[in-house]
């Protein structure tokens, strides 16, 4: 009968074939072959787990590839009348498309087949009432955002990947972590009760 100890080595190459659930060791409780079997599925379950994360991060790369050229093929450039001097932007909801260093903005009006449009528009550098200039334009005629680049695609789609294979692996490792806690507190109780009989004969 083998006695409980504090702590247990690092289990080397070889000692982990011979925890194997196939191990001919005649040591091993079946408690021991069970931890072994579950430890082993879980392995081979999360390395099964990167293709599929791989191909979902596929998929999302190929959407948003295509959200892109959506937007690239709605979007147009239009001139619009700034009907202000510009200024420092405002805490609006059009602060969200401002694109990056761009400092001031200033309400403007353009025409489209859809009719007058008025809105607050960024621009590059100060302006005067009165001027013209550039923006860009979605198939409704509203003004619109940045359009992401394909870089930007990328990282999303690789994040998307990892998450995906984070969360599956993290699912698959808590229920074993539990499993092997509980296979040791069964195990602990054997040896308590089997000492407690040593020791009352």
């Amino acid at each position: 009968m083998r006695r409980p100890e504090e702590s247990a080595p690092v289990p080397t190459p070889t000692r982990w074939w011979r925890l194997s659930p196939w191990s001919r060791n005649h040591l091993m409780r079946p408690s021991d072959r069970a931890e072994a079997a579950i430890i082993l599925i879980t392995a081979v379950l999360i390395l099964l787990a990167i293709p599929f994360a791989a191909a979902f991060g596929t998929a999302t790369h190929a959407r948003l590839e295509q959200q892109t050229r959506a937007l690239r093929a709605d979007q147009q450039q239009v001139v619009a009348v700034l009907l202000e001097d510009t200024h420092p932007a405002p805490d609006t909801p059009e602060d969200a498309l401002r694109p990056a260093g761009s400092e001031d903005s200033a309400r403007a009006r353009w025409t489209t087949p859809h009719g007058e449009h008025t809105a607050v528009v960024p621009t590059d550098a100060p302006a005067k009432a009165g001027q013209t200039i550039t923006i860009s334009i979605g198939a409704d005629g509203n003004l619109t955002g940045p359009i992401p680049s394909g870089g930007q695609n990328t990282a999303l789609a690789a994040t998307a990947a990892t998450g995906v294979w984070a969360l599956s692996a993290g699912a698959l490792l808590i229920p074993t972590a539990l499993t092997r806690t509980l296979l040791r507190r069964k195990r602990l109780r054997q040896w308590a009760y089997e000492w407690k009989r040593l020791d009352n004969p």
